[in-house]
């Protein structure tokens, strides 16, 4: 039964990814960029805490995009008319992900200039 839950949780998780990946152009873009820069964290990384921050922040753009698609979808479903309580929840989530991407900026930047 336990483990039956986790399998559950673990196929539900692998389709919130898989429906973004299919309908939100933004999460396709940082996906497929994603794919690329996790393995250069690698290479360009001199030591395991430079790896983990270069793949963590690379990570964190993904994580933040789902969780903003997470809130516009929800709030979508609740009315498509506009409403400013809407907008600035919306608003909100797109300055997450606005933080998420200097946040790697900022990552990268020093990392590869020292």
């Amino acid at each position: 039964m336990f483990f039956k839950k986790i399998y559950a949780a673990f196929i539900n998780s692998f389709k919130g990814i898989y429906r973004a990946l299919q309908e939100e152009f933004a999460f396709q873009v940082e996906f497929i960029l994603s794919a690329f820069l996790i393995p250069a964290s690698f290479f360009i990384g001199e030591n395991v805490l430079e790896i983990i921050l270069l793949s963590g922040s690379t990570l964190f753009i993904l994580l933040v995009e789902l969780l903003n698609t997470a809130i516009e979808t929800t709030l979508n479903r609740i009315g498509t008319e506009e409403n400013d309580l809407t907008k600035y929840a919306k608003d909100m989530g797109s300055g997450a992900v606005l933080i998420s991407l200097l946040l790697w900026l900022v990552t990268w930047s020093l990392i590869a200039i020292y």
